[in-house]
């Protein structure tokens, strides 16, 4: 019995010693992502997101780096397909809308675009981003020129400055 249970230690023991061995791994894998996603790098940050991926799937911050870097590389159907996993898991994750919403309306898919950041809207009003991408979507549209106008002066009052460069005359 003794035996047995100084097995069953060992045995505990050393499954904890592999999980933490594989999570430095992991965490190593993303802190050079990190840094390959910072110097621009960022077909070689998504290859190290990937490869996190593979050995753990449930983080979603390595999915969300990894469409950061798709996006930045214009890859945009593969930035979508991380995103829409990400916010199949958890939906409440607004940089995620977010981000997505930026993809969508990329890849020319307004009304998903739209209702991306409008949701995000509904979430947290003071997100200053949100209302600059609905303004300018809804300018691009060309059917709300009030609603943009309210949307960017909305940016603006938020602290986006940038609206300011988006904003047509009749919103002066």
């Amino acid at each position: 019995m003794k035996f047995t249970l100084i097995a069953l230690a060992v045995v505990c023991t050393s499954a904890l010693v592999i999980a933490q061995d594989e999570q430095d791994q992991i965490q190593e894998l993303f802190g050079k992502g990190l840094n390959a996603f910072n110097k621009g790098n960022y077909g070689e940050a998504v290859v190290f997101y990937s490869r996190c991926i593979e050995r753990d799937s449930f983080t979603m911050n390595v999915w969300f780096n990894r469409a950061s870097a798709y996006l930045r590389m214009r890859e945009y159907s593969n930035a979508k397909f991380d995103l829409d996993h990400i916010l199949s898991i958890q939906p409440e994750l607004l940089n995620a809308k977010m981000q997505r919403a930026v993809v969508h309306a990329e890849m020319g898919l307004v009304q998903l675009a739209f209702s991306d950041v409008s949701d995000v809207i509904k979430q947290d009003s003071t997100f200053p981003k949100a209302y600059l991408l609905r303004g300018r979507l809804r300018l691009r549209a060309m059917q709300d020129t009030a609603g943009a106008c309210d949307d960017l002066k909305n940016a603006f009052a938020a602290g986006d400055s940038t609206a300011l460069r988006f904003m047509p005359p009749p919103c002066r």
